[in-house]
């Protein structure tokens, strides 16, 4: 009879890892690993190494817990609680795993390493070395090859007779606006911009971060037009007033002219000056 009572107990003892709560809090709210996935932009593969606790399928310490906390943000439970959790567990899995300590006698050349040996160590670190070097070059730069893309789509798809609207007058607005008036662009959320010369060849490209701000220096505003991928991410303002969206969202849009006049003759709804191309943005896996 006694083990039958303690029976249960042992069973509810037995999900003791941190990866276990995510998966059963994500379970009783109906979710699957891919709509955590969605929800946190995290890979199904690490979220599934996080319920396992497999944490060697993991970059690193930091992205552990990072990945960690937003998978509770996701699932409704307390973040600083599974973060903590998931340190202790890192430290107990790092601690474990130490081989037990034995002397090392560095005079008995028995026991020193071979060159051969010491030659493969130095390789091996190399290449780690030269991977990391990699991987961070590709996760902080841009996606040049994604910027190529879009333009490249743009091309494609323009047809003659947007190409010859580009080429119509300014447009006339009863709004007055100095023709010095600041360009100011605010990132909404992260946005790709670039900055096109006569040709539409992209001379000039930055990425905004959300809430970060970039005044157009002078010699932009006379020399190229604005491009953007996400248009309904980008604000413009001219002389501190909002020009409203300058394409439909998630839309390729460029040849927005970056004059003053033009911006503000946007807001009063002379949009046809500018006449902007606007293709799909191709999608692309984060």
């Amino acid at each position: 009879m006694a083990d039958e009572e303690t029976a249960p107990e042992q069973g509810e003892l037995a999900i003791t890892r941190t990866g276990d709560k995510l998966r059963l809090a994500r379970e009783a709210a109906g979710l699957s690993l891919a709509d955590v996935a969605t929800r946190t932009r995290i890979t199904q593969r690490h979220l599934d190494a996080i319920e396992k606790s497999d944490f060697s399928e993991l970059p690193g310490r930091t992205y552990v817990t990072g990945f960690a906390r937003a998978y509770a943000r996701a699932v409704d439970l307390p973040e600083t609680e599974i973060a903590a959790s998931i340190r202790r567990e890192l430290e107990e899995d790092q601690y474990g795993a130490r081989p037990v300590y034995e002397a090392y006698e560095p005079t008995d050349p028995a026991r020193l390493p071979t060159a051969r040996l010491t030659w493969t160590l130095v390789i091996i670190a190399l290449l780690l070395v030269s991977a990391y070097g990699v991987w961070r070059f590709l996760s902080v730069e841009p996606d040049e090859a994604l910027i190529a893309a879009q333009n490249q789509a743009a091309e494609d798809s323009e047809a003659p007779a947007t190409q010859a609207a580009t080429a119509t007058a300014p447009a006339k607005t009863g709004a007055s606006v100095a023709a010095n008036a600041p360009v100011v662009l605010t990132g909404l959320s992260e946005v790709w911009i670039g900055f096109d010369d006569a040709k539409g060849k992209t001379e000039n490209w930055r990425t905004l971060d959300p809430g970060e701000t970039y005044e157009v220096p002078a010699a932009y505003i006379e020399q190229f037009t604005l491009r953007t991928s996400i248009p309904q991410a980008l604000k413009v303002t001219v002389g501190g007033r909002d020009v409203g969206p300058i394409g439909p969202a998630d839309t390729l849009v460029k040849g927005i002219s970056l004059k003053p006049a033009d911006l503000v003759a946007r807001a009063g709804g002379g949009t046809a000056a500018t006449a902007p191309a606007a293709t799909p943005a191709p999608k692309t896996a984060r």
